[in-house]
């Protein structure tokens, strides 16, 4: 069986961990004892592939990405890792990032690959792939998907750029935060005018047009606008990519300041691994 390690034993590996259990060997470290199997060492030099799921959290302040964890696993990866292991990044990570990567170490084979799950739900999200993306250069990128076709065989596969695979995840669950600040903004003219909100959402769902998922309001978690550790984190950090490329992203500004208006629960802020206080000024 393939030797398949993990750094970072959060929802994302833990899914990977499950989903490739039966066709993989598995090798896990976190920074957490009790979530490791293997030490840092031992997984990197023993794994024909190590997928890297660690926090990337956005800056309180300052909506900037922190890619210090991040860039400190890739470091130590390094000076260690086979020369014919592959690492697959699948923390969330501003486009450039893994090109700035394979640029600073020429000599590792790094895919990004995007995860698309749902925090309460993601090992089973993982077992049932929409579509996987994997971003590099095509030798390492084909060894990739050659993995995963091991355990998902029918599931359709997107092949790019990394740079086009990073903005893909971004573009995902900004557009997902933005639906959900519009609805919740439907729904509080709706709440105004005393209109039946059942029957408005049966009419614009009706259709076909509109896919049902995020339009909830409240939402699963009972209340009103998006939290957990994704949504605003990644919305702050793209609003900030936008800016640093004189984009005004007038859209998710708006959303976002819709989700602090009716969002009652800023678990995010509380979060490990979402958001940062300290200083990361460019």
């Amino acid at each position: 069986m393939i030797n398949l390690g993990i750094i970072g034993n959060g929802f994302v590996g833990s899914a990977v961990a499950h989903g490739f259990s039966l066709c993989a060997n598995i090798r896990i470290f976190d920074k957490n004892e009790k979530l490791s199997t293997h030490s840092f060492d031992d997984v990197v030099k023993n794994s024909e592939f190590i997928v890297v799921s660690v926090p990337t959290p956005s800056n309180e302040k300052t909506g900037i990405i922190d890619l210090s964890i991040l860039d400190s696993v890739m470091e130590e990866i390094s000076s260690i890792i086979p020369p014919d292991s592959v690492v697959i990044i699948k923390s969330t990570a501003i486009p450039g990032t893994t090109d700035n990567y394979m640029e600073k170490y020429p000599q590792m084979n790094i895919v990004f690959n995007p995860e698309f799950l749902s925090e309460r739900t993601a090992k089973m999200d993982f077992m049932n792939p929409s579509r996987i993306v994997l971003g590099g250069a095509p030798r390492p990128r084909g060894r990739v998907e050659k993995l995963y076709k091991t355990r998902f065989p029918f599931t359709q596969f997107i092949l790019t750029d990394a740079k086009t695979a990073e903005f893909i995840k971004y573009m995902c669950n900004c557009f997902y935060a933005v639906k959900i600040s519009a609805f919740n903004e439907f729904h509080q003219l709706a709440q105004k005018l005393d209109i039946c909100w059942p029957a408005s959402m049966n009419g614009i769902l009706g259709s076909g047009w509109v896919n049902p998922m995020h339009t909830q309001v409240p939402g699963t978690d009972g209340d009103f606008g998006f939290g957990g550790k994704c949504f605003p984190k990644d919305m702050s950090a793209f609003i900030r990519c936008f800016e640093e490329n004189d984009i005004n992203p007038l859209l998710m500004k708006a959303a976002l300041e819709k989700n602090m208006e009716v969002r009652q629960n800023l678990n995010w802020l509380h979060i490990e691994g979402a958001i940062t206080t300290e200083d990361n000024d460019e």
